[in-house]
């Protein structure tokens, strides 16, 4: 809501953004994610964190149902769509790793800069 108090009615007024662990469960992705572009400076960064853990019944049906590149294709979609601001999205695949490996659970995160 526009009217919101914590809402930043300043436009291009972050250099980072962020979302952690929480893109499976958002009913508005493509709301939050104009959001996101329009607080943003312009060359600054938006960066979108998940891993494979969630509450099942409380994610979204599209998350649920689909694994862990079809996340990042997702999230990657969800920068693609709501602005025309962002630039193309990378992924990262960023689990930590020991020397047998990967250890603990996966995590990614998918980034997009903001267009100058």
């Amino acid at each position: 809501k526009k009217n919101h108090p914590f809402l930043n009615k300043q436009e291009n007024s972050f250099d980072v953004i962020t979302n952690c662990v929480s893109v499976d469960y958002l009913t508005k992705p493509f709301e939050v994610f104009t959001e996101m572009a329009r607080v943003t400076k312009p060359g600054g960064l938006g960066i979108c964190a998940f891993s494979n853990r969630m509450f099942p019944t409380k994610a979204v049906s599209l998350w649920t149902s689909t694994d862990d590149a079809d996340h990042a294709r997702i999230v990657g979609s969800f920068f693609h769509y709501s602005s025309a601001e962002w630039e193309a999205a990378e992924v990262r695949d960023i689990t930590r790793a020991n020397i047998f490996g990967s250890s603990g659970d996966p995590m990614y995160v998918v980034f997009a800069r903001k267009k100058k």
